[in-house]
C-alpha cells in the first residue's frame, strides 16, 4: 500500500513545513497586490489575463524562486514573447483552431532559443487566440497593457517577498551579502571540492537532451552536500565538541599588533579570537589580517613590511585589523555544518561557543581535515 501511495502522489520537493507556509502567505500578497494595481490601473480587460497566467506564474516566482523557470528573464520573456506569437498568429490565421495549437508551440519554440522558458508563457499566448473581444480589439497593445504592467508589477512584488524571506536569493544568480570577498567568478561555490566543474555538468545535461528544471550551480551544491552527508555517517555524528581545541589563545582589542605577532608566533597559530569586556568573541585576527594591513606598494621585504604596519600613526591594536563581526558555531554543530561555514564564508579558523556565548574551543580546516582523512592529513602537515 506505501508502494502504491507513493506512486501515485509522488513527493515534488523536499522543504520545510515553513518554507510552505511562507510560499502560500507570498502567493496571496503577490496576487492581491497585482490584481490590485491592476484593476485600478488598467481596467477590467486584465482580468481573463490575470485568472489565466498570472495564478501559474506565481506558484513559480513564490513556489519555486530558484528554479531556472522562475528567473526574472524567464517570467517576463516567457509572458512577452509568447504573447508576441500569439498576436501574431491570432491576426494572422483565421482558423482558430490551428492559430491556438501554432501559437502555443511557436512559443514553446520561441521561448527554448530565447532562454525565457516559462510555462504560463503558453496561457498568455493561447489567451490572445481564443480571448474575447476586447482582447482581440488591442492588438499588439495588449503585449504592453496589460501583459508588461502586469509582469512588472508581479516582478516587483516577488523581488520584494523572496528578499525578505531569510534563506532565498532572488534571483538566484546573485551573490549573497557577505560572501563576496570569499569567492570570485560567477559559479556559486560547493560545500567541498569536487571532481568535475561547470563546464563537465553542462555536457551532462545537453547528453540528456532534455530539460531539467535545475541549473548547474544548484547542481553542484546538490551534488557537495550530499557528498558531506556521506561524510557524515562515517563521522559517526560527531560534532565540533569532539574534534575542538578546548585551550584556545586569546588576545584582547587593545593588545598592541607586535605582542600579538609575537603571541601568535609563540604558539604556533595562524590566528587568534579577540575577546571583548563582556567575555564575548568580538572578531578575529589571522595571518591575512596582518598582510592586508600592510602597504604592499612601499616596501621589499616581508619583515620590513610588517615593521611598516607597526608603525603607522593609527593606533596598533588588534582591534585595528581584526575581522568582525566574527563567524562562529555551536559546540553541537555537526561537521557537516562546519564544512559549510568553512566553504561559505571563506575562514580558516571557527570559534566554538557555547549558548551563552563563551568562548570554548576552536575548530580549523585542520582539524576538519584530520577528522575525515585521519593521521594522513597530520603527516603530511608537518
Amino acid at each position: 500500500m506505501r508502494n502504491l501511495l507513493s506512486r501515485l502522489f509522488p513527493q515534488q520537493a523536499t522543504v520545510s513545513h515553513r518554507e510552505r507556509v511562507l510560499s502560500g502567505l507570498g502567493g496571496i500578497l503577490a496576487i492581491f497586490l497585482t490584481t490590485l494595481i491592476a484593476q485600478r490601473y488598467i481596467g477590467g480587460v486584465t482580468l481573463p489575463f490575470m485568472l489565466a497566467s498570472m495564478g501559474a506564474s506565481t506558484v513559480l516566482l513564490l513556489g519555486a524562486p530558484h528554479s531556472p523557470l522562475s528567473q526574472p528573464w524567464a517570467f517576463a520573456g516567457g509572458h512577452l514573447v509568447s504573447s508576441f506569437v500569439g498576436i501574431s498568429c491570432a491576426t494572422t490565421i483565421p482558423n482558430v483552431y490551428l492559430a491556438a495549437g501554432l501559437a502555443v508551440g511557436l512559443s514553446i519554440s520561441a521561448m527554448y532559443y530565447l532562454r525565457c522558458l516559462h510555462p504560463p508563457g503558453g496561457a498568455t499566448a493561447l489567451l490572445t487566440v481564443i480571448g474575447d473581444q476586447k482582447i482581440h480589439m488591442l492588438g499588439f497593445h495588449f503585449m504592453l497593457m496589460p501583459v508588461l504592467v502586469n509582469v512588472v508589477v508581479l516582478l516587483g512584488v516577488a523581488l520584494i517577498i523572496n528578499n525578505l524571506i531569510p534563506g532565498r536569493r532572488y534571483p538566484a544568480n546573485i551573490v549573497l551579502h557577505g560572501k563576496t570577498e570569499a569567492h570570485h567568478g560567477d559559479e556559486t561555490p560547493s560545500p567541498v571540492k569536487l571532481s568535475f566543474d561547470q563546464e563537465d555538468l553542462r555536457a551532462a545535461l545537453r547528453e540528456m537532451d532534455g530539460y531539467i528544471d535545475v541549473s548547474g550551480e544548484d547542481l553542484t551544491r546538490i551534488y557537495g552536500l550530499a557528498t558531506l552527508h556521506a561524510h557524515q555517517r562515517g563521522f559517526g555524528g560527531m560534532s565540533l565538541g569532539d574534534i575542538m581545541t578546548h585551550d584556545v589563545v586569546t588576545t584582547k582589542a587593545d593588545t598592541d599588533l607586535r605582542a600579538l605577532w609575537a603571541q601568535m608566533k609563540k604558539h604556533g597559530i595562524r590566528g587568534v579570537p579577540v575577546m571583548g569586556q563582556d567575555g564575548r568573541v568580538v572578531g578575529m585576527v589571522t595571518i591575512v589580517d596582518f598582510l592586508n594591513a600592510v602597504d604592499w606598494r612601499i616596501c621589499e621585504s616581508f619583515i620590513h613590511r610588517l615593521k611598516d604596519a607597526f608603525k603607522r600613526k593609527s593606533p596598533s591594536t588588534a582591534e585595528r585589523i581584526m575581522s568582525a563581526p566574527v563567524i562562529t558555531a555551536r559546540v553541537d554543530t555537526p561537521l557537516t555544518e562546519a564544512f559549510l561555514t568553512f566553504s561559505e564564508h571563506g575562514i580558516n579558523h571557527l570559534p566554538v561557543i557555547e549558548t551563552d556565548g563563551r568562548l570554548i574551543g576552536i575548530v580549523t580546516r585542520l582539524d576538519l581535515l584530520s577528522a575525515l582523512y585521519g593521521d594522513r592529513v597530520g603527516q603530511q602537515a608537518k
